[in-house]
Formats: structure tokens, sequence, C-alpha cells
């Protein structure tokens, strides 16, 4: 289990608790759990599925490989010889820079002010091309669990026109998933958790990142996320009053 302090509505300090059995009474007031084991009603929290993709690390290299479907193979061999390198990054403000790039293309959201509070339990990787870091991963850590959790991915190549550009970074993506599970398969992990997974949904775009993450194999997990009420009600309020 994990806990993460940050600041929630109007700076008011809050908790993140993640991979936590049960959600405690007590923590309603300020406490977020995240991919909780719990799948009961709790008092004072809202409960809400979550599904993700979970990889067994605990078993060999090969049958980690034996687990990818045919285009993820041929593309992680196809990116060791396009000559791409994957290694560790160091500076989390780089990866805000690069990652909020990334969002700005997709029109997604920029990192909130709060990820600097996860630095303690943070692991960056990036796969690099020409010289040139072209996709990020960021990895919460729980070193007590032996689970690693991608918290955000990001690739330049949506700012890039050159379909060949394009390729590459898809096919870097591939080789960076494959390259940190076999560094935290080494480090004594046993769970990498691919971040989520939208389990039952007609979107496409969603479909597509499902059917990415189903191409490494591993099992489909529910756990439960309880968002505490007092943190619902505050949220209804602001839409209700929002101009």
């Amino acid at each position: 289990m994990l806990q993460i302090k940050i600041s929630g509505f109007g700076g008011i300090p809050c908790k993140i608790i993640w991979f936590a059995s049960r959600p405690k009474i007590w923590d309603c007031i300020n406490g977020y759990y995240k991919q909780s084991t719990c799948s009961v009603p709790v008092i004072g929290y809202r409960r809400e599925l979550f599904f993700t993709k979970i990889i067994d690390l605990n078993s060999t290299t090969a049958d980690l490989e034996a687990g990818f479907d045919q285009k993820t193979a041929y593309e992680i061999r196809r990116a060791v010889k396009d000559g791409i390198a994957t290694e560790q990054e160091t500076d989390l403000k780089y990866f805000e820079k690069f990652y909020n790039l990334f969002a700005q293309s997709k029109q997604l959201p920029q990192l909130s002010r709060n990820f600097i509070n996860y630095e303690a339990n943070i692991v960056i990787t990036k796969a690099i091309y020409n010289q040139e870091d072209i996709v990020m991963h960021a990895y919460l850590t729980d070193a007590a669990l032996k689970r690693t959790r991608l918290l955000y991915s990001a690739s330049l190549f949506r700012t890039e026109t050159d379909t060949q550009i394009r390729a590459i970074a898809g096919r870097a993506n591939r080789l960076l998933h494959y390259k940190d599970m076999c560094y935290f398969k080494n480090l004594g992990f046993g769970t990498y958790d691919l971040g989520g997974y939208a389990q039952g949904t007609n979107d496409e775009s969603l479909l597509k990142i499902n059917q990415f993450k189903d191409s490494f194999g591993g099992n489909l997990k529910q756990e439960t996320d309880y968002y505490p009420v007092t943190a619902v009600i505050i949220s209804a309020i602001n839409k209700i009053f929002k101009v």
C-alpha cells in the first residue's frame, strides 16, 4: 500500500491511498482509495469498479514473450533493428514538459501540480531514436507489494506528420514496455500493471488502447476505487454553479 499526500479542493490537504485491502472509515473526509482489493460498499465512500490489465512478472522471460501477440513480438524485434535504445530518466521536470507537450497534441489535461508528490515512488523510462527521446513511461512503484503501475505514457510522434517516424515511435513504445517488464522483473517485482482497461466501452479510441494492452497478454483484473463522499458532494456543487 502507498499513501501519497496531495492538495485537494481549495488547497485542502488530501491523500491518495493505492492498493489498500480496505478503506478506513475515518479516511472518508480526505482520503481517496485507488485500486483497492476490497469490493464491498464502505460507509463514507462512493464505490466505482476499476479494471486493469496485469502481467505476471514471476514467470520466466520466455513465458512473458510467449504471451505477446504476433504483431507485438515482430514490432519489438523491428524496434531493436531500428536501433532504438531504452533507459531511465531521472529528471521529473523534463518528463512533465515531455508529457504536457504530448497532452497538448491530444487535447488531454496537463499533468496535475500534485505529480511532484509522487517523486519518491516514481520510475521514468524512455525510448531513444537518433539521439531523440520519442516515448516516455512513468510508473508508480510499491516496493512492499512488488507492484509497478503505469501512470502515464507519452509519445511525441503525435506531433509528427512523417508516417515513418510515427511507425518507429509505435514500435519504440512496444519495445519500451517489454524492456520495462524485464527491468522490474530483475528488481524482483511480481506485478506489472498496465494502468487501467476500459471494460465494456464502445469508444473507438479506448478500444484501440484496450487492444494494445491485450497484445502483451496478461490477465484482466477487477479492483475498486473509493471516493470520499465529501469530495463527491463538493464536485457536484462546483459543477452546478460553474459559469
